[in-house]
């Protein structure tokens, strides 16, 4: 059983203006959102910020979106400084205690023919994952050229968790993007973003 450290507190913008420099060097350019979609989706109500804090000392952040008709939420960005401590399970476990409904994560897929340092880079984060319970659905989605794949943390799992999760993807993207950059720049294997039926 995993033990817990810290506890969870709400990031403000302003701390998350502070942390975005950290954040840009953790995540590759064309995988963060900038700044400013950052706080609009949070202003918009639809985007969780959080922190993680021990003896008061940040060790952790977390940025999810939800949204109305969602069963799960999607965890857009999960970043620790301290990595190999533990604090990123310490996080994930904190996260499913808060949503207990279910998380979704995107991760990058390990391509054949990367360097061998970033193969072994996104194989180590998908461990990470499955470490903690999430389970991977066998379809990948595609966003401005790069390809995840998908795991799902939930209580109890679907019989259709791969349509469902497919579905749900799609619409988190869909409240993000206007839907001729959606139809341009997704792909989620299964789904095509121009049709209404997968809402």
């Amino acid at each position: 059983m995993t033990q817990i450290h810290g506890q969870l507190e709400p990031l403000t913008p302003e701390e998350l203006t502070g942390c975005f420099p950290f954040l840009a060097e953790t995540f590759p350019e064309n995988e963060l959102k900038p700044l400013n979609r950052l706080l609009e989706l949070y202003r918009r109500g639809i985007y969780d910020m959080w922190k993680l804090v021990d003896g008061g000392t940040v060790h952790g952040y977390a940025l999810l979106l939800r949204g109305e008709g969602c069963r799960y939420v999607l965890l857009d960005y999960l970043a620790v400084p301290d990595k190999g401590r533990g604090w990123g399970t310490a996080c994930l476990a904190l996260l499913q205690a808060r949503y207990p409904q279910g998380i979704l994560v995107e991760a990058e897929a390990p391509l054949p023919g990367l360097p061998e340092e970033e193969l072994a880079l996104r194989q180590r984060r998908l461990r990470f994952y499955q470490r903690s319970g999430f389970v991977p659905c066998p379809f990948d989605n595609c966003v401005f050229g790069v390809v995840y794949l998908i795991h799902l943390w939930a209580p109890v799992l679907p019989e259709d968790r791969n349509a469902l999760c497919a579905r749900e993807l799609y619409r988190y993207y869909r409240m993000q993007l206007p839907q001729q950059m959606l139809e341009k720049h997704v792909t989620i294997e299964g789904l095509c973003p121009s049709k209404e039926e997968h809402l």
